[in-house]
């Protein structure tokens, strides 16, 4: 059976199945009693909820899936990178949050632009700086693809600390977030056909271009096709298509990339039945999955959010992807590694230590005596608030700092990869689902949250490590492995903030990584813990070390390395679960403290360890205060600024190398 033969027999049975599905729930409507109405206002109502409701959304599920369809196929044929989408391209997180920093703070910018534009320029302005990442590299799909999926963690981030100055608005703006498809009449239908009529116009213009372009970049230039400018239109293209549904139904994730994924494994030759198929694919998709989604809650009487079902669909997409549709590509962690010296000037290490402790003396002076006031920073000086109110968070901000340091100098010496990171591989958000589902579940007292908080991120390691065996543990598949299901588990903490629980609150202050809570006896205890986890690891710092070295080696010299990694484990667990609890589960110091320590030179493990905590301890001396002071009166959490400097200073680096 020929490819064209196949998707054709995809898309019917696609099509038969949701049919199914539309037949089920209109039946199902229609019979649905209506108490104290009469006749005719019941036949009135019957069609309106039909005519108003549901035609429109099922409409609207075919529109918003095909237009996502189409720009991903486009998105891959532009920039031949088999796992380019509006999801891993970061388009959707900049586009989400430009209109959510627009919502919130710049209402009246509405009056002028609309909210699709507005988030239009979002999202160009995200595929822009994907791009910038990834051009020293000629535009490498692994290296775009890294690209994107850390943008999505550092915006994902700054929507947290946007979200958390208005607490009021968080329901509706994670209902939005979470994707919805219902609709009250046709208006938004109409215009996103009209949109897609332009669309099909424009691709019609550019599927010659499209056709030569397949042939591969060098050979469209040959046969006269003006490759930059037909990849500046593209870009802008998907950029305003996936705004226009953004801001129509929300984050709709990973079903384009579904229906490209189907479509290249077919390997369907011409560009027309590319794009075709792949608005069709993507249409019936999306509307079959809104179907189901209505029948599981016609039955359960719980509302599930089409987008965040459709992120956990496209995790497993998405690591299938990264295993088999990506081609053994140039290591990042090679000659053009992050941790080469001359990202920066490269300085000698002498004077480091001191250098370093007089940073976090000068720094904890300034955090505990200088703050911003209503008239402007003043020196507060020594009082009784300094030891009731400050120190305890500046020590638990210390210790969180140690302990992630610590956790990323010894993940990335177990697994070779200088990308890794607690936050990087999912594991700050395993430990962060499990203290969720058990507060949601279980309620607060239950056990003690660290003890589910511990489960859960040594299974998310475990999965890490067994699902890259069979890959031999090549460093940027396993970063990208982490992160995929760091999105999966992301979408799943979406999912319990969408119930509108009251206790969902409190949960997002932990989430955004706050300090407000912290006592004194509790900071100082976490941080002998901290110190005594760090203090026992500078012994065994030799048998770590070893570790870098081929199994056969280390264990020739006297080591048992499987013994050696496992309670590596244990302890890096222990570490990542005690600093999710003191500032949440993404804060990048974790990847960026053993980065820079290795940037400035260290490389023996003693070294990496005790410099790698003071970096850290600085970076989150530093994230404190500018929390506690940059935006007076309000205060950004611990947790989120350092999400934002990490962030800032890692893409910068990663733009560089």
């Amino acid at each position: 059976m020929s490819a064209l033969k196949k998707i054709i027999l995809i898309n019917l049975s696609l099509f038969l199945l949701a049919l199914i599905a539309i037949v089920w729930i209109i039946v199902h409507e229609l019979h649905q009693p209506f108490l104290q109405v009469d006749l005719i206002q019941v036949s009135v109502l019957k069609r309106i909820i039909l005519v108003d409701n549901w035609l429109p959304r099922f409409t609207m599920a075919l529109l918003v899936g095909g237009a996502l369809g189409i720009s991903t196929i486009i998105l891959q044929q532009v920039t031949y990178n088999p796992l380019a989408s509006d999801s891993t391209l970061a388009v959707s997180s900049g586009a989400y949050i430009a209109l959510l920093g627009t919502h919130l703070f710049i209402p009246s910018l509405l009056l002028w632009l609309s909210s699709a534009m507005i988030a239009f320029f979002g999202g160009l302005a995200s595929l822009l700086l994907v791009f910038m990442m990834s051009y020293r590299n000629q535009f490498l799909p692994i290296r775009m693809l890294l690209s994107g999926l850390i943008l999505n963690l550092y915006l994902g981030a700054l929507a947290t600390a946007l979200v958390i100055f208005h607490p009021e608005a968080a329901k509706n703006i994670f209902a939005w977030q979470a994707g919805s498809l219902i609709q009250d009449s046709w208006h938004d239908v109409k215009q996103i056909v009209i949109v897609s009529l332009i669309a099909f116009s424009i691709l019609i213009l550019l599927l010659r271009a499209f056709e030569v372009m397949q042939l591969g970049e060098t050979q469209a230039k040959s046969l006269g096709v003006p490759v930059v400018v037909i990849r500046v239109v593209c870009i802008l293209f998907v950029a305003y298509l996936c705004a226009i549904t953004l801001s129509l139904v929300g984050m709709i994730g990973f079903i384009g990339l579904a229906a490209a994924t189907m479509i290249n494994q077919l390997q369907l030759t011409k560009a027309w039945h590319k794009l075709l198929f792949s608005y069709t694919t993507a249409g019936l998709i999306l509307l079959l999955t809104d179907c189901l989604l209505v029948i599981i809650q016609f039955y359960c009487s719980f509302y599930l959010p089409v987008g965040t079902v459709s992120a956990f669909i496209g995790t497993p997409l998405l690591l299938y992807l990264i295993f088999k549709a990506l081609p053994t590509t140039i290591s990042i962690s090679s000659n053009n590694s992050l941790t080469r010296c001359d990202l920066l000037t490269p300085i000698k290490t002498r004077g480091h230590w001191i250098l370093a402790i007089l940073i976090i003396l000068i720094l904890l002076w300034f955090s505990l005596t200088i703050s911003n006031t209503q008239y402007g920073f003043i020196s507060t000086g020594w009082n009784h608030s300094l030891i009731n109110i400050k120190l305890p968070r500046i020590i638990t901000a210390i210790s969180a700092g140690i302990m992630l340091s610590t956790c990323g100098v010894l993940l990335q010496c177990m697994t070779h990869n200088s990308l890794a990171s607690p936050d990087l591989l999912g594991i700050s958000s395993g430990a962060a689902i499990a203290i969720i589902v058990t507060v949601m579940t279980m309620g607060s007292d239950i056990m003690p949250l660290w003890l589910p908080g511990l489960l859960g991120a040594l299974l998310t390691f475990l999965f890490i490590i067994a699902i890259n065996i069979k890959n031999k543990f090549q460093p940027e598949k396993v970063v990208l492995t982490g992160i995929a299901f760091a999105a999966f588990l992301t979408a799943l903490i979406q999912l319990f903030l969408v119930t509108g629980d009251p206790r969902i609150q409190y949960l997002l202050i932990w989430l955004s990584g706050s300090t407000y809570s912290s006592g004194l006896l509790s900071s100082v205890v976490i941080f002998l813990v901290a110190l005594f986890i760090l203090f026992i690891l500078l012994i065994f710092s030799r048998s770590i070390s070893l570790l870098e070295l081929p199994e056969n080696m280390s264990n020739a010299l006297g080591m048992n390395s499987n013994i050696v990694r496992f309670l590596l484990i244990v302890v890096s667990t222990i570490l990542i679960t005690l600093a999710t609890l003191q500032i949440g589960p993404l804060s990048f110091i974790g990847l960026l403290a053993p980065l820079m320590t290795r940037i400035i030179g260290f490389h023996f493990i003693r070294n990496q360890l005790l410099m790698s905590s003071l970096i850290g301890s600085i970076l989150m001396i530093a994230a404190d205060w500018l929390g506690r002071n940059i935006m007076f009166p309000y205060e950004i959490p611990t947790g989120v600024m350092a999400s934002l400097i990490g962030g800032s200073c890692f893409i910068y680096l990663i733009r560089r190398s």
